[in-house]
């Protein structure tokens, strides 16, 4: 039996709302979706923000008569965001996909399987249910995030600036999703996806530098982790957030450094890579995020065809 475009259409909605709607009434995967960034909020509260606040204070100490507590406080401020962002789209889209095993676990898929359902339609569904979860509550923890920087420290943030961060987390949350359905179609059970998903909760920011400068690691560790999709959106995230910070006290400046004090503070807090040798600037971050979503969905598509029972 072969369905019309509109029936496609109809059964990808459907199955798209459905599996939405199975993720936000899950409250425990729900919770462990955002395990990573309330590590990131709590590491950075209780010890994160007085340890950057002083020890960039410490490397700014030249300049303490023109730099004030905000300024500073806007920039750490600033990091957190970043970091708290970028390890959430990871945790939630993994944690989304969690539909997408006990279904198979269950033997939901069968029954899609004798279905006149095609196999693209269910795994386009599985995707866009985990790409609009992601992207959904990325935005929510970005907008969260901008009113607490405002509310803590002056928000050096333009227009173009917002706009670009709100396009980072859909960018995110793609690349995320591509990558994490390819992990997630080799589990069987959803307790052993979760087991999977504690320990990527627990070394996510540690792999993207959200609790430490990639610049503080040593070289082998960072090219590894700069090969990781999520430190490319990490890095962008921070390079949006944090620029005005910089571009402010570079200007409260006025010139007296020459230009080596936005330059050395991209460097130690990493708003560019380095993997294999080769420096990653925003463009080239999102050129490579762009073709790793490209790898990943033609890897999804021979991971489907290899498995898939359908003839």
């Amino acid at each position: 039996m072969t369905l019309t475009f509109r029936a496609k259409w109809q059964a990808f909605l459907g199955l798209t709302k459905r599996n939405i709607l199975v993720y936000f009434t899950d409250r425990a995967t729900l919770f462990f979706s955002l395990l990573a960034p309330l590590i990131v909020l709590f590491l950075y509260m209780a010890f994160l923000r007085s340890m950057y606040v002083s020890s960039v204070k410490e490397s700014l100490s030249a300049y303490t008569a023109v730099f004030s507590e905000n300024d500073v406080s806007s920039f750490v401020n600033a990091w957190l965001i970043a970091g708290l962002l970028g390890s959430s789209l990871i945790t939630v889209s993994l944690n989304s996909l969690s539909v997408m095993v006990d279904d198979k676990y269950n033997h939901v898929d069968s029954d899609f399987n004798s279905s006149p359902i095609s196999g693209p339609i269910v795994v386009l569904a599985y995707f866009t249910a985990a790409f609009l979860n992601t992207a959904l509550v990325g935005a929510l923890l970005l907008s969260v995030g901008l009113g607490v920087i405002s509310i803590l420290s002056p928000l050096f943030l333009g227009v173009f600036d917002i706009v670009m961060l709100y396009a980072l987390v859909l960018l995110g949350s793609a690349s995320s999703t591509f990558l994490l359905m390819i992990v997630a179609s080799f589990f069987k059970k959803s307790s052993a996806l979760g087991a999977f998903s504690g320990i990527v909760s627990a070394a996510v920011g540690f792999m993207i530098g959200a609790y430490l400068p990639m610049s503080s690691m040593a070289e082998p560790v960072q090219i590894v982790c700069n090969a990781f999709p999520g430190s490319q959106i990490a890095a962008l995230f921070r390079n949006y957030l944090m620029s005005g910070s910089l571009e402010h006290m570079e200007s409260e400046l006025n010139g007296l450094d020459n230009g080596q004090f936005i330059v050395g503070m991209k460097s130690v807090f990493s708003f560019d890579l380095d993997s294999f040798g080769i420096d990653f600037g925003i463009p080239e971050m999102f050129l490579y995020s762009g073709v790793f979503i490209i790898v990943c969905l033609g890897a999804n598509i021979l991971l489907y065809r290899c498995s898939s029972k359908r003839k």
